[in-house]
């Protein structure tokens, strides 16, 4: 399992950077583009924490609780996107990888 989870974490890490090389399409720098620079970093920084958390399973509860939030925070909020404003092949994909995520941070047990 552990080696799936960290399938699926780079996943989220890739996701997020290729989210932040879209901005380059952007013709000029409003205050969407700065929110979608943010969502692209925030992508990534909860890919980030999965690593932690991967690398130090059970050690530190705080890390294991914030990564649920944030995994489970993220797949709210993918999936709030879809239903209403953004019905993209992005969006599903960003649903399926941070709810594994979600799951795999759930089930991760020290081995």
């Amino acid at each position: 399992m552990k080696h799936s989870y960290k399938i699926v974490t780079y996943s989220a890490i890739a996701l997020g950077i290729i989210h932040l090389a879209f901005t380059l399409f952007f013709d000029r720098f409003t205050l969407n583009t700065l929110w979608f620079i943010g969502s692209g970093f925030a992508i990534i920084f909860a890919g980030f924490l999965n690593l932690a958390f991967i690398r130090f399973p059970m050690q530190d509860s705080i890390v294991r609780t914030l990564c649920i939030i944030a995994n489970l925070a993220s797949t709210i909020l993918f999936v709030v996107a879809l239903l209403t404003v953004l019905q993209e092949p992005q969006v599903f994909i960003g649903i399926l990888i941070f709810a594994l995520l979600t799951v795999f941070s759930i089930l991760l047990r020290s081995e």
